[in-house]
């Protein structure tokens, strides 16, 4: 017995030792295979698109992206597991680049070396609120993202935050991508200037002083392309600052009169086949205090652009009447008070229906120029209509990319000081969503042929001198399909507006997707799913509570009576046929 005992337990021990060594040679060799990953979140969150397997896949020199965060240990329990789950994306992004991509993480709290070099990159740590047991407290914390290339300067996430993990994957590939290309295209962008105030200037030439330059309206519009790595040049649209012929998109804010030279050149650029985003301003408005302390004054102007001939010839018109929306935004505006006979500056919030503010429903989602946009600022704007036939005729087609929400009127444009009722929807006809904004693609005819070329403007000759000699005609060009993105508003990327929500990034992705950059834009943030009680109405709670309380004790007690009915039933049923067959045996 003892034998047979003894020998199983040998058999037992060989047999484990086999085994084990066997799974340490499987583990061994599949261990430095690449795995299958399977995404089993219900949001995707780990299933990447196929542009950003393609811009990884082409990387051809290493890129390093640096996650700088705070250990999981120091961490609110809210951030405990965000660097788990940005790792697990970063080594989703190094796989499908084959190594190209070079991700590690670095801890910044108590390296001083360290957060000195990332302050000059503009990271800085940040506080968030620790919710733990019985105390809430604030702790700081570092979460940042670094991305760099050759010698170019770094790109900088400066906060990253577990609410941010959907758009991991647009915000670490945007960068790469426009870090690895070759060269920066080069974008031409023409904005007035805001003239010098005339008293002003007077009193600058009476103290023997030059008046100041007059200042870019526009200029952000620059900084922003350089954020997104492209090369933005100014252009005056004069004879010695025309749009450079090697330039990937023109962008033109129509806010004053063109003289008809630059309409020419405009239609040019759009006739050679370079993409154009033209946002054209109808009228603007003024806002004053008015008298009694109380409210605001508004005037309107009308700004003829220059632009409208040629763009009617093509089909396009830009409306010029009062147009108003329900859907608002609220503006601060500056008001001097009188506090206790001191004069002090305050802001005001007002809200007007010429603020028109346009939410995510209200812009197409098939086409990657808006669909990743949640909320623009269209101010002062006007619809823009096209004419189906017209465009036809000239082989054009256009898209309505943005439109107005369905409780909008109009009124006939009026100058001066517009009257109160005006801005009231009480009586007013709603006219339905109107478009804001369209993609007109095609070959754009020559809205000058068979004219004569625009001069140049030139100043009247001095008395005795001989007039400015007329310049020669420019050489035709060769045409080719273009694209026009037109936007019934330019005051919404002028300097003081183009922060407002993701005016911005609308402008980005104008260029992105009509300079050649469109699979940048497929690269979409994904969106977590909102998984929240919804409110629930009074009477609905009333039904809910009955059948909690009382149906379904009352179905339960139904079925016990049912089943108690049927189950004596059976048993008399079965006594019954006991005694036909002779009865029971003692």
């Amino acid at each position: 017995m003892n034998s047979k005992l003894n020998n199983f337990r040998l058999k037992f021990a060989l047999a484990a030792i086999l085994l084990t060594t066997i799974v340490f040679l499987v583990i061994s060799v599949l261990g430095n295979l690449r795995g299958a990953r399977l995404d089993m979140t219900s949001d995707r969150l780990f299933t990447m698109s196929p542009a950003a397997v393609s811009i990884l896949q082409d990387l051809q020199v290493p890129v390093q992206v640096k996650l700088y965060i705070t250990p999981g240990d120091k961490m609110p329990n809210q951030f405990k597991n965000l660097e788990r789950d940005i790792t697990e994306q970063m080594s989703n992004f190094e796989q499908v680049s084959e190594g190209m991509l070079q991700f590690t993480v670095h801890n910044p709290q108590d390296d001083e070396e360290m957060q000195t070099n990332l302050a000059a990159k503009g990271v800085q740590p940040f506080q968030v609120r620790s919710m733990e047991k019985d105390q809430i407290d604030l702790k700081r914390i570092w979460s940042a993202i670094t991305i760099a290339y050759m010698e170019k300067p770094e790109e900088v996430l400066p906060q990253v935050l577990p609410q941010n993990l959907p758009a991991l994957e647009q915000d670490v590939i945007g960068p790469v991508y426009r870090l690895t290309r070759e060269g920066k295209p080069k974008v031409a962008v023409f904005g007035p200037k805001k003239e010098v105030d005339q008293q002003l200037a007077m009193a600058y030439l009476q103290q023997g002083m030059q008046p100041p330059e007059p200042q870019p309206m526009y200029g952000r519009i620059s900084d922003l392309l350089s954020q997104g790595h492209y090369e933005a040049v100014a252009v005056d649209l004069t004879e010695n600052s025309l749009v450079p012929e090697d330039a990937s998109a023109l962008i033109v804010m129509a806010t004053t009169q063109l003289n008809p030279r630059q309409v020419f050149e405009i239609n040019r650029t759009m006739s050679r086949g370079i993409p154009v985003i033209m946002g054209v301003q109808a009228h603007e408005y003024g806002y004053s205090p008015a008298q009694g302390g109380r409210g605001w004054e508004i005037t309107a102007q009308p700004v003829e652009t220059g632009l409208e001939p040629m763009l009617a010839h093509m089909g396009i018109t830009v409306s010029e009447d009062h147009f108003m929306d329900t859907s608002m935004e609220v503006i601060d505006l500056p008001r001097e008070v009188n506090l206790g006979g001191m004069r002090m500056q305050t802001s005001e919030p007002v809200k007007l229906p010429m603020q028109i503010k346009v939410s995510e429903t209200q812009m197409s989602q098939e086409s990657g120029l808006t669909n990743r946009i949640a909320q623009v600022f269209f101010l002062w704007g006007t619809p823009v209509q096209s004419d189906e036939s017209i465009l036809t005729g000239h082989g054009l087609q256009a898209t309505s990319l943005i439109h107005s929400s369905d409780n909008v009127w109009m009124e006939t444009f009026s100058e001066g000081r517009l009257p109160g009722s005006l801005f009231s929807p009480q009586g007013k006809t709603m006219l339905g969503a109107q478009p804001l904004a369209l993609l007109v693609e095609g070959q754009f005819p020559d809205t000058f042929a068979g004219q004569n070329v625009p001069q140049w403007p030139v100043a009247p000759p001095a008395e005795g001198e001989m007039p400015t000699p007329a310049t020669a005609d420019p050489a035709p060009v060769s045409p080719a399909p273009g694209q026009l993105l037109i936007i019934g508003s330019a005051k919404m990327f002028d300097d003081g507006v183009i922060a407002a929500p993701q005016n911005a990034l609308l402008l980005l992705n104008a260029i992105d997707y009509l300079a050649g950059s469109k699979e940048l834009l497929s690269i979409r943030s994904k969106i977590l799913t909102n998984r929240v009680l919804k409110p629930v109405a009074a009477p609905t709670k009333l039904f809910w509570r009955f059948v909690a309380v009382l149906l379904v004790p009352l179905l339960l007690t139904l079925f016990g009576i049912t089943r108690a009915t049927m189950r004596r039933k059976d048993a008399e049923q079965y006594r019954k046929s006991i005694k036909a067959k002779g009865g029971m045996k003692s």
